[in-house]
């Protein structure tokens, strides 16, 4: 019996995006690194990243594609220079959530071919539609990425306005100890010029 094709699951499908001719490459400065490791964020592992991203629209599934983390990704996306990194990171995301709706109403119209397991070996493969994702693809609510995430250029800029804020507290804290010290120092100054000048005379008999 032929067994027809069916889907992998997400990180076999980012790991095939990694391949240069399978998707058009989303052009973008790659963030500069101080250090160059070979088992780190290398220009390189960078697009392949990106490309994995366009493909998967999963975070992890696409940082997993090219041994890396999701943590050591958003680390990257706070880093100096990561502006137009950022970017490229929504335009992926965007592709490759669409591409994901887009395999979701498909299924949904036309069913996929599931693979059926028992003890650990295929059995057989069944073709199944699922109204499930049919009423959830046509329930009306939106579609837009924008509707239910916070992009990572907002994200990158959040997180600089935060360390903004930190920095400008931190000087304010500065200000008020130097100003409270200079009060004190003050302070003690008079306070022994007033004791001096009201200590008695002593006068030799």
């Amino acid at each position: 019996m032929d067994i027809p094709q069916f889907p992998d699951l997400l990180p076999q499908d980012a790991l095939a995006a990694t391949d240069p001719d399978a998707e058009p490459a989303i052009d973008f400065a790659a963030v500069p690194r101080r250090r160059q490791r070979r088992n780190g964020w290398t220009e390189k592992r960078q697009r392949e990243f990106i490309a994995a991203l366009a493909k998967c629209g999963s975070v992890s599934a696409a940082a997993k594609a090219i041994g890396m983390t999701a943590r050591s990704a958003y680390r990257l996306l706070d880093a100096e220079g990561a502006d137009d990194f950022a970017r490229a990171w929504d335009d992926a995301l965007d592709i490759g959530m669409e591409r994901l709706r887009c395999d979701a109403l498909e299924r949904a119209i036309s069913g996929a071919w599931v693979p059926v397991y028992r003890r650990g070996k295929l059995v057989k493969v069944e073709h199944r539609k699922s109204d499930r994702l049919a009423i959830a693809m046509l329930s009306g609510r939106p579609n837009e990425i924008e509707g239910y995430r916070r992009t990572a250029v907002s994200r990158r800029l959040h997180r600089q306005d935060m360390a903004e804020l930190d920095a400008a507290r931190a000087e304010r804290d500065r200000r008020v100890e130097a100003a409270e010290a200079d009060y004190q120092a003050e302070a003690d100054r008079l306070v022994e010029t007033v004791i001096g000048r009201c200590q008695p005379r002593i006068v030799a008999l």
